[in-house]
């Protein structure tokens, strides 16, 4: 179009003057015209806020369904589902579903995954989320490319599973969580993911896969049983962030390119160490990493 412009301009110049006035006129009618259709087919800035009371569940399922963007979630009021949605392109609007089977609730916030990321960037697409902290909580995250912000303090998480394209995401436990938590199930690609105060989520097991990346798990918080840890990845660096007072169990499987640093930790073999700690409580960590072309550091925390 930018060159059928150019040759019209150029014959307007060789034009005679009044001939020429009028096809002047008629170019800038045609650049006003382009500009008003241009801004009204492009998409306005979207902002919903949805709110979902639970009714009389006694307990809530809580599937994510998220594209491209940024997802941020946090803790909010007993029996309320809040969500604060932005975003500019139609296809990227939140489909919200709730309904109750037997005693579950069952909440799904979803939008289109695969569609998204065919989108032209820039675009606005953000999810401002808050749980309620009244009720027993499984939580499923299924995302595309994006960054996270997911905090679950003073939520009551039973189970937590993230499935995420290449992502950058930080998962906190600032207080313990008031239930036991089940399985902490995380798969994500190319990724950076920080896990902090994980001894503070009073899970059972943590099953963790990882593609390219750094990974960082900071088990602060209180430890009141025993964990178990699996860590698979690829190409990574993995950090261990670990309270001395907690007795701990590493065993690495070795292969030609893993790096290994560890402080704090007395090495039975090859593969296993253990902290001073280890065997002394019921309340211990045994971690297993597996991988290839790893990068581990385990950091001993002191008070």
């Amino acid at each position: 179009m930018s060159c059928t412009l150019f040759i019209f301009i150029k014959r307007v110049i060789n034009l005679k003057l009044k001939t020429k006035k009028r096809y002047i006129l008629l170019i800038l009618l045609f650049l006003i015209f382009f500009i008003i259709t241009y801004k009204s087919m492009a998409d306005e800035e979207n902002r919903e806020n949805r709110v979902v009371p639970l009714g009389e569940a006694d307990s809530l399922k809580m599937t994510i369904k998220f594209g491209a963007g940024k997802l941020d979630l946090i803790s909010g009021q007993e029996d309320v589902f809040k969500g604060n949605f932005q975003y500019d392109k139609s296809i990227l609007k939140p489909n919200i579903q709730y309904e109750i089977l037997g005693e579950t609730g069952i909440l799904t916030l979803s939008q289109s995954i695969k569609k998204d990321l065919d989108l032209p960037f820039p675009y606005k697409n953000r999810w401002n989320l808050k749980l309620p902290p009244g009720i027993p909580l499984q939580l499923y995250i299924n995302t595309a490319t994006y960054s996270g912000d997911i905090d679950l303090t003073n939520l009551q998480i039973e189970n937590f599973y993230l499935n995420s394209g290449a992502s950058q995401t930080n998962i906190v436990f600032n207080q313990p969580n008031l239930i036991d938590l089940k399985n902490i199930n995380i798969k994500t690609g190319a990724s950076t993911i920080k896990m902090l105060g994980l001894a503070n989520a009073n899970f059972n097991e943590m099953n963790f896969s990882g593609g390219a990346g750094s990974y960082t798990f900071d088990f602060s918080g209180n430890l009141i049983k025993k964990s178990k840890v699996n860590i698979n990845a690829g190409v990574a660096k993995i950090i261990l962030k670990i309270p001395s007072a907690i007795g701990t169990k590493i065993i690495i499987e070795r292969f030609p390119a893993v790096k290994l640093d560890i402080r704090g930790f007395v090495k039975i073999n090859d593969q296993t160490y253990i902290s001073p700690e280890y065997g002394k409580s019921a309340a211990e960590l045994d971690i297993e990493i597996k991988g290839g072309l790893l990068d581990v550091e385990v950091i001993s925390l002191t008070n």
